[in-house]
């Protein structure tokens, strides 16, 4: 807890989030991967195979997208010192690259034939590609940063 009286709340320390290139390119595959669990889950539900191969198309536009994002964030990461000290920077990168990787195994699962392209297999890297892009999120947040008069960030 802080005490108002002795402590100054200066913005958020941006990080990645601040990086336009980055910041615009992550959206695509979150869009993407998240589509590609509800395409999963409408498979499921149906069994039409017209989701699965939405599934396919969803998965692949979001590695594409996603690759370049990660050398737009990696780019970032390695030049600038202030976004590498953040305190949950490291888990953030951690996190989108086990996605990402996790997304691409995801791919060649969902290029098998059939049924078991996504069930059960697929749905369930869909669903902790989705969490970890929300535990990404949340990591890659920006937080407001208090300090006392004596340590004013330059």
């Amino acid at each position: 807890m802080h005490d108002p009286a002795s402590t100054t709340l200066y913005g958020p320390h941006l990080g990645l989030s601040s990086q336009p290139v980055y910041a615009t390119l992550v959206q695509f595959p979150a869009v993407c991967f998240v589509g590609t669990l509800l395409t999963d889950i409408a498979y499921w539900r149906s069994a039409n195979i017209l989701w699965e191969t939405f599934s396919v198309w969803l998965l692949t536009a979001g590695c594409i997208v996603a690759a370049f994002a990660g050398i737009a964030g990696l780019l970032t990461w390695f030049r600038y010192r202030h976004v590498r000290a953040l305190p949950f920077a490291g888990l953030h990168v951690v996190t989108s690259i086990l996605a990402l990787v996790l997304s691409i195994v995801n791919a060649f699962v969902h290029s098998r034939d059939g049924w078991v392209a996504v069930v059960p297999q697929g749905l369930t890297l869909s669903v902790i590609v989705v969490l970890l892009m929300l535990l990404a999120t949340w990591f890659g947040w920006p937080r407001p940063v208090y300090t006392t008069a004596q340590e004013v960030p330059r």
